[in-house]
């Protein structure tokens, strides 16, 4: 058996090879000789994973490929796709099964993908599709039968596997499909795992669906739900499908019900030749080829259904489908938190007063309106941050009360920064800096004290405005924060977000959170463990943070307990801190709408500009 470092010719390719090289490979392989070790041949790979081929110009777009020189005509393929819910795993776990596999006379071929860390869907479908690409390409190289080609998966590995057998025409790309605990509908595992009574497991697949997927289904949106229609297996079935076998156990963290319903949909189009089997006990995944029954009913599956042989598409770009799944979600909306616009009555503006918008930086998003009036003397500013659970809103929603800050003697200004789905955490706090940094730089401009900057946030954006205030020495950056409805504690909402009989706006909450944070709460993954701490603002209290002012109603979905943490930890540090709870349910910019929280808000302000 040969099983090579690809990386270490040019473009992955054994053509390169000294010639000598070339021709003695296929004479140890007929001699039996087997050199499971990576041949030393000196290193010209760079990137940061420099083991195996190179199918694409992304450090996950890498395969390891393991054959035997068949006796006589070239021999079927399998590629393996590993497991890890789409945010983890490597090709590296399935180096036994697949030199195993290539004892049975395959060319097998171990598959990296971009993670949901790297790309959201379709990134990781697509990359298998141009492995398969890749892998027929070079058929020769591996003396493979490009036209007898068999994908294994397992859990999210799986998920992609039945898309290529399902997805525009499946026969045409592989002969056969193989999954194993294979999540083919993340919606119906997002949907099973909504509270705790899930387990932790099947709460992690509900969270990765998210991150999948990049939104969150509950708003019901049409470019949400399109993503998540097309990572359905079975919206694709077809009658031209390739043969599936799908294995569960009956413990399994996927269900078979996943399978089950799979199968339905391919029968109702018209495609037979789809077995579901579920076996004793709670192995996940690539861990059911432990079990010897089910390795050899793999194998003897995958042999059937690779024997003959038939035409090959290869597929050198995606197949066609809705635009909607490729496209980004429109982050435009202007709503609160709430997910109602905001409709208090339109200030009016006092003569001279102007509204300008500016870009504080390159991106899309790095905008903000200016609300000023020229004075011969310098003028304390508030800079106001939008909430919309980090994943919508637009700084116009706070366009009444910035008029009605400048009528109390304040430059404002409203802006807007990178939303989740645009950029993960702590891009947000990071647009924030930006936008102060460009205010000083054009104080003059705005007849601004830039010493005297406030910051006043509601909800996802009161949040960033509390982040901000902690940040190192939160007085280097503004004078003072008040925030309405802050999230102070992500993962707090997380966990209320998961509570038996939370609402949707604390789901939706929930969701947000780890589209921001760009990983689930870790168990040991230490990089996003220190994530979920570094969005918690009273993590960060110290001396020299600024003094807050923070509202809440005690009906809030984003209850007082976010800001009570992290006053007690601001007083500890002797860092002034003033929560108020009204009564009632109003959330974020609705709590303006109460004259006596907008007035004390205003008062606040003066006594700490």
């Amino acid at each position: 058996m040969i099983t090579l470092d690809r990386s270490q010719f040019q473009n992955g390719d054994p053509a390169v090879m000294p010639r000598p090289l070339r021709l003695l490979l296929p004479a140890l392989g007929l001699l039996g000789v087997s050199t499971l070790a990576p041949v030393a041949f000196p290193q010209a790979a760079t990137g940061a994973d420099a083991h195996g081929y190179s199918y694409g110009p992304h450090p996950r777009q890498r395969l390891d490929a393991y054959w035997d020189e068949p006796e006589s005509g070239p021999q079927p393929g399998i590629v393996l796709v590993h497991g890890g819910y789409w945010n983890g795993g490597t090709r590296a776990s399935w180096k036994a099964t697949a030199e195993w596999f290539a004892e049975q006379g395959f060319a097998v071929f171990s598959i990296d993908h971009r993670r949901t860390a790297d790309a959201a869907w379709p990134a990781p479908r697509d990359d298998l599709y141009r492995a398969i690409t890749w892998i027929k390409t070079h058929a020769r190289t591996f003396r493979l039968d490009r036209n007898r080609l068999a994908v294994i998966g397992s859990q999210g590995g799986g998920h992609l596997a039945v898309h290529a057998a399902t997805h525009a025409t499946g026969r045409a790309r592989v002969r056969a499909a193989v999954g194993l605990s294979a999540v083919s509908s993340p919606q119906r595992a997002y949907e099973q795992a909504q509270s705790t009574a899930a387990s932790a497991a099947r709460r992690l697949v509900r969270d990765e669906a998210v991150l999948l997927a990049n939104c969150t289904p509950l708003d019901r949106e049409r470019y949400c739900l399109a993503r998540f229609r097309d990572m359905n297996a079975a919206s694709h079935a077809g009658r031209r499908d390739a043969p599936l076998l799908l294995f569960h156990s009956r413990g399994d963290v996927v269900p078979a019900s996943q399978s089950h319903a799979l199968r339905k949909a391919l029968a109702g189009a018209g495609s037979r030749d789809v077995t579901v089997r579920v076996v004793p006990g709670s192995a996940t995944g690539g861990a059911l080829l432990s079990q010897d029954d089910v390795r050899s009913q793999v194998l003897r599956w995958v042999r059937a259904r690779t024997l003959e042989r038939a035409a090959s598409l290869i597929l050198d770009t995606p197949p066609a489908e809705d635009a909607s799944v490729r496209g980004e979600r429109d982050p435009s909306r202007s709503s609160d938190d709430d997910g109602h616009t905001t409709t208090a009555p339109r200030e009016a503006m006092a003569a001279g007063q102007r509204e300008v918008p500016y870009a504080y930086g390159p991106h899309a998003r790095h905008r903000l309106t200016a609300y000023y009036l020229r004075r011969r003397t310098r003028q304390p500013a508030v800079v106001l941050l939008h909430g919309g659970y980090w994943y919508e809103g637009d700084r116009s929603s706070f366009a009444t009360f910035a008029r009605h800050l400048v009528g109390h003697g304040y430059a404002v200004f409203s802006i807007n920064y990178r939303l989740n789905t645009q950029a993960g955490w702590h891009a947000q706090r990071s647009d924030v800096h930006r936008a102060l940094r460009w205010i000083r730089s054009r104080a003059a401009s705005f007849s601004v004290n830039p010493g005297r900057i406030v910051l006043v946030g509601n909800s996802a954006g009161g949040h960033l405005a509390t982040s901000v205030g902690v940040h190192g020495t939160g007085t280097r950056h503004v004078r003072a924060v008040a925030a309405l409805s802050p999230v102070a504690d992500p993962y707090r909402a997380y966990q209320d977000g998961q509570r038996r009989g939370a609402g949707t706006a604390k789901r939706k909450l929930r969701d947000t959170a780890v589209l921001l944070a760009r990983c689930a709460p870790p168990h040991s993954d230490t990089t996003c463990r220190r994530r979920w701490n570094d969005l918690a603002s009273h993590q960060h209290a110290g001396a020299g943070d600024t003094p807050m002012f923070l509202v809440h109603a005690r009906g809030d979905f984003v209850p007082p307990a976010h800001s009570a943490r992290l006053c007690r930890a601001l007083r500890a540090a002797s860092v002034r801190c003033t929560q108020l709870t009204v009564p009632g349910g109003d959330h974020g910019l609705t709590l303006l709408t109460q004259a006596r929280v907008r007035d004390r808000l205003v008062r606040w302000l003066k006594a700490h500009d």
